[in-house]
């Protein structure tokens, strides 16, 4: 196997820009603005005496920290580097690790980048990510060539557990970190206010459904592949199939029937790759963003006991 690593930096990376300025921008703003602010209140609010040298410096100290640390929280994370495999065997699959989370927040914005979650930047889907990895009732898998990561799989084998799993052990952590990233993106911030603020505070109240014409139920014996990602360089070694063949295994071993999904419509999306391993395709609709989005299904058969 030979294995090339190609930093960000590199020419063939050149034209894509990995630290949008917009970003910085925002950081900068939040940053200054939390200092001014903070100066402000600890001068004309606070109990330090304003004329104490000693502590007037330590206060502006403090705010300095506490400023830079709120807009650290928002700065973009720059991208992991690029693998390039040449050629060599089949990938090996194995579960994905915690620490692992910032590869497929790297590759979910290069590969995936029309979804909403992408503009909450590279921390709020690190710590996506690690939902998948550490909740009981999903699955978090990441293919490997020689130790290099090149791709992977995240889904619920139990939606509706899944869900709320993640509301009681992360939904504080994830709402903060999308907070952080809508208070430096104001335009962003109304895009999430106008089509999808409803609808999230209403998906809180009930029991997911099943697909549109389906008949199956999500929440109690559906499992949903949420995400799969291979890098260019990689989709030639089987790395995505390898990925779904085991999502569905462990899908069938928590005795769940169906498996679902959805991928964009056309050649931008997955579909004839998903028709390649046994899915059957569905119904389309379109994404508050106006995307046009297929369901897919896969009736998951027991294996039979020799």
């Amino acid at each position: 196997m030979h294995v090339r690593r190609i930093h960000p930096l590199h020419p063939r990376s050149a034209g894509r820009s990995h630290l949008p300025g917009g970003a910085w921008i925002g950081t900068l703003a939040v940053t200054a603005g939390s200092a001014a602010f903070a100066s402000y209140g600890l001068h004309h609010l606070g109990p330090l005496d304003q004329h104490a040298p000693m502590l007037a410096l330590l206060a502006l100290t403090l705010t300095a920290l506490a400023a830079a640390a709120l807009g650290a929280t928002v700065t973009p994370k720059p991208p992991t580097a690029s693998v390039i495999v040449l050629r060599g065997g089949p990938p090996t699959i194995t579960a994905l690790e915690s620490s692992e989370a910032e590869f497929c927040a790297s590759l979910h914005a290069a590969a995936l980048s029309h979804g909403f979650f992408v503009t909450l930047g590279d921390r709020f889907l690190s710590q996506y990510y690690r939902a998948f990895a550490d909740s009981p009732h999903a699955v978090a898998m990441v293919a490997t060539v020689d130790g290099h990561p090149v791709g992977y799989l995240v889904g619920c084998v139990r939606a509706r557990a899944h869900r709320q799993w993640v509301l009681k052990n992360r939904g504080v952590r994830l709402a903060t970190s999308a907070a952080a990233a809508l208070s430096v993106r104001p335009a962003l911030a109304v895009r999430f206010a106008r089509t999808r603020l409803r609808r999230y505070r209403e998906a809180l109240r009930r029991t997911p459904t099943a697909p549109s014409g389906g008949t199956q139920t999500i929440a109690r014996d559906v499992a949903v592949l949420s995400h799969v990602a291979v890098l260019e360089g990689a989709r030639h070694t089987g790395a995505g199939t390898l990925l779904v063949a085991a999502f569905e295994e462990a899908a069938r071993e928590a005795g769940t029937s169906v498996a679902f999904l959805t991928t964009l419509v056309g050649a931008e999306g997955a579909g004839p790759f998903y028709e390649r391993c046994g899915w059957r395709g569905g119904p389309s609709h379109l994404t508050p963003d106006g995307l046009a989005m297929q369901e897919w299904t896969k009736t998951l058969t027991p294996r039979s006991v020799s």
